[in-house]
């Protein structure tokens, strides 16, 4: 059944991700993007690099569904303090071409891998 709204869309994405430890606290989409602000559970400091690829394959799922593909922005918190633990970003051409097979799974990690940004301690 296709998603009709993206408020549905955040709320099915949301409730997945909660199971693995990502807490989405905003998020607004426009024409360009999807900007999402989220807490991790996860120890440690920085952006776990493996709830990157849970978010990512749980949009994907939802894209499957009928819900349009977009770039995504992310910024990243620590769920205990709030501590601001970095972001990155997903552009929606690389999710094209990793569906067309114009990249693979590790070329399409290693791009998002990039933009990755963390403070410096």
């Amino acid at each position: 059944m296709p998603l009709e709204t993206d408020d549905a869309m955040l709320e099915q994405v949301s409730s997945r991700l909660m199971s693995q430890g990502v807490y989405i606290e905003d998020a607004d989409r426009d024409d360009e993007r999807l900007t999402l602000e989220y807490e991790t559970l996860a120890p440690g400091d920085g952006v776990p690099h493996q709830q990157i690829g849970t978010v990512i394959n749980t949009f994907r799922d939802v894209i499957e569904q009928g819900w349009e593909p977009t770039t995504i922005e992310a910024t990243v918190a620590d769920v205990d303090d709030g501590h601001h633990r970095g972001s990155w970003r997903m552009d929606e051409e690389w999710l094209l071409a990793l569906e067309n097979g114009e990249l693979s799974e590790v070329e399409f990690s290693g791009r998002v891998l990039d933009t990755l940004e963390e403070p410096s301690h």
